[in-house]
């Protein structure tokens, strides 16, 4: 009878431990998942360029000298395939941007690219997106004027439009398309800078997506002599993908 008590006792303590060990394992597991998320991706961030300008626009027909300053930040982002997976992914969205102004000079707009013509994507774009999805469709090839994308190595693009910065009238010495054109308004690249944060969404079906968020600042650097700077982003480590419930 001893020995049948004992037996039992160490059968229980046994499955306590046994039941210990599984909650512990699953735990860490959790952890692990929410820190280095999913790690099997149809597809992989390859690059994002952020590719930034700034400009004077005429608006006044009357006035020709009389120019409206903006800046631009066209924004593309490229994924590589994942040969380890079979899945493909069949749509990519662009979801809850936020956008955090310095200051509050100029009005800010999303836009879409126009074109497939490169330095011509967004030239006739007017339409703002602020507030709402940007969703891009897989393809054999990138067509950024139809939001579609490779579903090899593709890329997707948007741009992010810091309009009405201020009035520039046009004087004998020309317009310089770079930092003095921001002192000419009493402003400079660093008081004119946005912290933009979103969420990239794969969606492979319905019932699974994956959704990672990044955040960068804009302009890409200061412009200084120039009118165009660019940046590119490889670094990946801090933006961490996670499955999304099926929905």
């Amino acid at each position: 009878m001893e020995s049948e008590k004992k037996k039992k006792v160490i059968k229980k303590y046994l499955f306590i431990a046994f039941l210990l060990i599984a909650i512990s394992v699953s735990i860490l597991l959790m952890v692990k998942y929410n820190v280095e998320g999913e790690k099997n991706l149809p597809i992989e961030l390859n690059e994002i360029v952020i590719r930034s300008t700034i400009y004077a626009q005429s608006n006044n027909a009357e006035n020709i000298l009389e120019s409206s300053v903006e800046q631009d930040n066209d924004i593309f982002i490229t994924f590589k395939n994942n040969d380890k997976v079979d899945s493909k992914v069949d749509s990519i969205r662009i979801e809850n941007m936020k956008i955090e102004k310095k200051n509050e000079l100029g009005t800010i707009k999303v836009l879409k690219p126009t074109s497939n013509e490169k330095l011509n994507y967004f030239q006739n774009s007017s339409e703002d997106y602020s507030g709402k999805s940007l969703e891009y469709f897989a393809n054999t090839f990138d067509n950024l004027e139809r939001q579609e994308f490779a579903q090899e190595n593709g890329t997707i693009a948007f741009r992010i439009s810091n309009q009405n910065l201020g009035t520039y009238v046009l004087t004998e010495d020309g317009v310089r398309y770079n930092e003095n054109l921001l002192e000419q308004l009493g402003t400079s690249s660093e008081e004119i800078k946005l912290n933009v944060s979103f969420d990239i969404v794969l969606v492979v079906s319905e019932r699974e997506k994956y959704k990672g968020a990044v955040s960068i600042e804009l302009p890409a650097e200061s412009f200084g002599e120039n009118g165009i700077v660019t940046k590119s982003i490889t670094d990946f480590s801090g933006i961490v993908f996670k499955r999304e419930d099926g929905r």
